[in-house]
C-alpha cells in the first residue's frame, strides 16, 4: 500500500505543484513559528527554575534532618539514648557549659565577631554530638562514642573558659588603657 502511495505522489508531483498558497497563510504560519520559539525558551527557563527549586528544597531537608540540626537551646534534638552514665554527663555538662556561657555572654556584647565564631563553634560541636548520638544508637562501639561524645562536651567547657580569660583579659586592658594605672 505504501509504495503504491509513493509512485503515485512521485508520478502525480508536477500536478501537485501548481497550486500556490496565499501570502496571509504564510504570515499566519511564521507568527506561529516565532511564538513557538519564545514558549520552548519559557519552558528552559522554568524548566531549569524547576530544578533549582528541586535542588533546594532537597538540600535543605537533608541539610535539616542528617546536617546537624539543632534546637534553640543548642542541644541536638532527634536522638534520644538511655544510657545512665550519658545521661548524668549530659546533665553534668550541658550545666557547667551553660554556667560559663553566662560568665562569657555580658563580655560577648562588645565583640560581635567573636560570638558570631563561639556560634560557629558550637554549630560544629553539635553536629559531631550528634553524628555522634546516632552512631551510638546504631551500637557502635559504645564506650569508645561515649568517651567522644564526653570529649565533645569538654571542648566547648574549653572554649568557653578560654574565651573567657582572653575576654576578661581584654578588659582589663581597656580598663588600664582607659584609667592609665592598673586598677
Amino acid at each position: 500500500m505504501k509504495d503504491r502511495l509513493e509512485d503515485f505522489v512521485r508520478d502525480n508531483r508536477k500536478d501537485f505543484d501548481i497550486f500556490e498558497a496565499r501570502p496571509e497563510l504564510w504570515e499566519g504560519i511564521e507568527k506561529k513559528v516565532a511564538h513557538k520559539k519564545v514558549i520552548r525558551w519559557r519552558l528552559y527557563i522554568s524548566r531549569a527554575a524547576a530544578v533549582a527549586a528541586i535542588f533546594i528544597a532537597s538540600f535543605l531537608v537533608q541539610h535539616y534532618f542528617f546536617g546537624g540540626h539543632t534546637n534553640p537551646k543548642g542541644a541536638v534534638s532527634n536522638v534520644d539514648i538511655n544510657i545512665p552514665e550519658l545521661k548524668e554527663a549530659e546533665v553534668y555538662y550541658t550545666g557547667m557549659i551553660n554556667e560559663k556561657m553566662q560568665e562569657v555572654k555580658p563580655l560577648l556584647k562588645e565583640y560581635p565577631s567573636m560570638q558570631k565564631e563561639l556560634d560557629t563553634d558550637f554549630y560544629e560541636l553539635d553536629s559531631v554530638y550528634y553524628s555522634l548520638k546516632n552512631d551510638l544508637k546504631d551500637n557502635v562501639a559504645n564506650h569508645e562514642v561515649i568517651e567522644a561524645m564526653i570529649q565533645n562536651y569538654r571542648m566547648k567547657i574549653s572554649i568557653l573558659e578560654d574565651m573567657l580569660r582572653f575576654l576578661e583579659q581584654q578588659n582589663e586592658s581597656d580598663t588600664t588603657n582607659k584609667t592609665g594605672h592598673d586598677v
